[in-house]
């Protein structure tokens, strides 16, 4: 009786719940996908080419080039100034315009269909002088710029790397200094880098005396050439040389030094400069 009781109830829920109007199902709704972004950070320059394109105004869809001004023509709101502004900024400066007098909370996209030539210069004793494309980022690192020109010269001056700014500012670098952190300093469009030759270049000391090749020896880029260097570029000391009393005629003053003392002491080198002579005298016995 009992179970007979159970299965009357269960048919009575089922035929009651099966009465009861069922509310329609709505579709689940598509989750758009987001189309790749561009940069929005970008800052717009002259020459860049940008696309405008207006939620359900096809009317309002242009293609307009940013002019050296920096303005940028547009259907309706005219001349407007993008230029210098980041995508993201023009974009909500054009909306803004186009909601003040025109459309109501209009859906406003913004692209850069292609960018102008955005250049740096780069000149003088590097491999390739010239000019060198800016990335669309708009910037570049020293260290990279002047591996895009070929790298240095062998006869550039490498404490002479001169970045001279579009506004006129200027400053000056070592190739160390780029090689340690060039990717601080930043390039940007109009900007220069000028990297000079060595002053060295053609300067020359002369040796006399008893050396194994007398004469000229010239001075490397860098301009580090001290008394003991340039005597082992001349051959080295002739056999006879007295080697205490080299002397080192400057401008018309004579510097005497003793080269075994300096070599065998490890003192601080003595620096030659161009136009010194320097004459290694013969021993006396």
């Amino acid at each position: 009786m009992a179970s007979l009781l159970r299965c009357l109830i269960f048919t009575l829920c089922v035929s009651a719940l099966g009465s009861l109007p069922l509310r329609a199902q709505s579709p689940a709704a598509a989750i758009p996908v987001a189309p790749a972004k561009a940069d929005t950070t970008y800052v717009l320059k002259p020459d860049d080419m940008l696309e405008l394109s207006v939620f359900e105004e096809a009317d309002l869809a242009t293609a307009t080039r940013v002019l050296k001004t920096g303005e940028a023509v547009f259907p309706l709101i005219g001349s407007v100034h993008v230029g210098g502004q980041t995508l993201d900024g023009a974009t909500r400066k054009i909306r803004d315009l186009y909601d003040e007098k025109y459309l109501v909370n209009p859906k406003v996209s913004l692209t850069v269909t292609s960018y102008g030539q955005q250049l740096i210069s780069v000149l003088g004793s590097v491999k390739s002088p010239g000019s060198v494309q800016l990335p669309s980022s708009g910037s570049i690192d020293l260290a990279s710029a002047l591996a895009l020109a070929g790298g240095l010269q062998e006869d550039a001056d490498t404490s002479g790397i001169s970045v001279i700014r579009a506004g006129g500012a200027s400053a000056v670098y070592t190739k160390d200094q780029v090689l340690a952190g060039g990717a601080a300093v930043k390039l940007g469009v109009g900007d220069r880098i000028v990297v000079g030759q060595s002053r060295f270049i053609g300067k020359s000391v002369t040796i006399l005396g008893k050396v194994m090749r007398p004469g000229p020896v010239e001075f490397p880029v860098d301009g580090a050439l001290d008394l003991v260097g340039a005597i082992s570029r001349a051959g080295g000391f002739h056999e006879l040389a007295n080697m205490k009393k080299v002397t080192v005629n400057r401008n018309g003053k004579v510097h005497v030094v003793d080269v075994r003392k300096l070599s065998e002491s490890g003192s601080e080198a003595f620096k030659l400069v161009p136009g010194d002579v320097v004459s290694v005298p013969e021993r006396v016995f």
